[in-house]
């Protein structure tokens, strides 16, 4: 080990040392990433870069690392104001080091609010803990966040076709050296051919989105683990290294969001952030990019969860968590990529409150990486209602009447179009009481150019009664009773046998079923 490489891990066992940040201090924790060390001290957070040099990122001299702080604070102030305080230099003394004291300066480091850990948005997901009104929120906020953020000629030049392609040309000169261990040699080939014509085929989609104003100075990095949910919440650590990572389409930004759910296996939770962002923001022409900046962002992930593997400060058990992640990353990637060559589906559930339509629906939607439109849920979204909270209005009253049936119902197909026009399968799931509104999809499908097929579930009554009292808060969408099953029952009609029809007893296993739809699929 070299000078240096002595002088740096010095410096950081120094930083855990609590005489560093002044009195009241008695505990110290490390977190770092591959750009930089994050030491908790209880009350205040300090995040101190690292000196090191991706390409991308250059934190090798002082001066850049004191310039890079004062970014990071400027631009994190737009979104967490309340958490970004200031930028401290960390001091030389007698042989110890001290943020914002007196010596010779070593380094410069950012002081920050310290949220709990557990509040993070990745931890709080693998709980359990987050909720549609956090992603609704995000989502909200985001939306805002783009309408006021910057652009002009010196932003939009980064949305180009020739930049977009640099970048990709730069994650896999990046990655070369990963192949076999991170990504597989077919996986890295695929992706390559893939991205790579995509670019040169769709350039007018990068020029319309750049000309119509949606590349913008965005957050840059906006994914689970730069948000804290709780009572309220907070989007931090925006990307200030490289204005051709932080000015991109809109569109890229929320892809790394929905990726990121999609990692933590809630793909509900990115379908649902996808529609309350476009509610929000209007930007109905992200979707024709949003499979290809999906790709681009899980790729990126991957490549640099992998640059852990080549870092001496990181211990060889967190390499090996690294090189398990960074893998998990490439097969989204790949994923992803499939996407785009792709055509979509349109899969339309039929049945009954507690008949399971929903729970299979997520398993198609996660299956076929589809948008799943729930009724339930935009009936909620229409009224203004926070969709997990329950209002156990009867059939016909409060926001059950006919009339905001009718408004649910027209909604639900304006954004079925919306997402099949743009490429996207989509699996609707609501009851569909009669042919009317059966036959109302086929136009969709059939204005779309897609195929449909139906999914009739059905179970008897006692095991509708014991899901309807087990319902899951996590999924808490529905508001059905006994009382509503009988009511809507007593004006079900059945659908007719047909070709495009598929008949699920959903007293079957799962995975069977979702067996049987895919097979179905297969043949329409």
């Amino acid at each position: 080990m070299n000078r240096k490489e002595l002088t740096i891990q010095g410096r950081v066992r120094e930083m855990l040392r609590p005489q560093c940040y002044g009195k009241g201090v008695k505990r110290v924790r490390l977190i770092q990433t591959h750009t930089s060390w994050v030491f908790l001290t209880g009350e205040f957070a300090y995040k101190v870069k690292k000196p090191v040099n991706f390409g991308f990122l250059d934190y090798t001299t002082l001066s850049a690392r004191k310039f890079f702080c004062r970014e990071e604070l400027r631009l994190n102030c737009q979104l967490s104001p309340d958490i970004y305080l200031e930028v401290l230099p960390i001091t030389a003394s007698r042989g110890m080091l001290r943020f914002g004291g007196k010596g010779r300066v070593v380094d410069y480091g950012l002081k920050m609010i310290e949220l709990p850990q557990s509040s993070i948005m990745t931890e709080q997901l693998k709980r359990g803990g987050v909720m549609f009104e956090h992603i609704d929120e995000i989502a909200r906020t985001i939306a805002d966040f783009h309408q006021h953020a910057e652009r002009g000629r010196e932003v939009s030049q980064y949305g180009s076709s020739e930049i977009i392609k640099l970048n990709w040309d730069e994650n896999f000169a990046q990655t070369m050296e990963f192949r076999g261990k991170t990504i597989t040699y077919r996986a890295f080939d695929e992706i390559k051919q893939t991205v790579e014509k995509f670019i040169r085929e769709k350039r007018h989609r990068f020029r319309h989105r750049r000309e119509a104003g949606f590349v913008r100075k965005c957050h840059g990095d906006l994914h689970s683990k730069n948000v804290f949910v709780g009572d309220e919440v907070h989007i931090f650590d925006c990307i200030e290294f490289n204005p051709r990572f932080s000015c991109s389409d809109v569109a890229s930004e929320i892809a790394f969001m929905v990726m990121d759910l999609d990692f933590w296996g809630r793909r509900d939770l990115a379908s649902f952030f996808v529609e309350r962002y476009l509610v929000y923001s209007r930007d109905v022409g992200l979707l024709r990019l949003l499979d290809f900046y999906k790709c681009y962002r899980a790729y990126v992930r991957g490549k640099v969860t992998s640059f852990n593997l080549n870092d001496i400060g990181i211990p060889e058990d967190a390499k090996a968590e690294a090189k398990a992640t960074a893998r998990k990353y490439f097969k989204l990637s790949e994923r992803y990529a499939r996407q785009l060559q792709s055509e979509p589906k349109l899969v339309v559930m039929i049945g009954l409150p507690g008949t399971g339509k929903s729970y299979l629906a997520r398993r198609i939607a996660d299956r076929f990486d589809a948008f799943h439109l729930l009724s339930d849920s935009i009936r909620k979204q229409l009224m203004g209602v926070p969709v997990g909270t329950h209002r156990f209005n009867e059939d016909g009253k409060g926001i059950y009447t006919q009339r905001v049936g009718k408004r649910t119902y027209a909604e639900m197909m304006r954004r079925a179009r919306m997402f099949l026009c743009a490429g996207h399968s989509v699996v609707m799931d609501a009851t569909f009481l009669h042919e009317d509104s059966r036959a109302s999809v086929r136009t969709v499908a059939r204005r779309a150019g897609v195929p449909i097929l139906f999914v009739y579930t059905y179970c008897p009554d006692k095991t509708v009664a014991g899901r309807i009292q087990r319902r899951v808060r996590r999924y808490g969408f529905s508001d059905a009773t006994m009382k509503v099953y009988r009511a809507m029952k007593s004006r079900f009609t059945p659908p007719r046998a047909s070709r495009d029809l598929v008949r699920i007893d959903t007293r079957q296993p799962v995975s069977s079923s979702v067996a049987r739809i895919e097979r179905a699929l297969l043949r329409i």
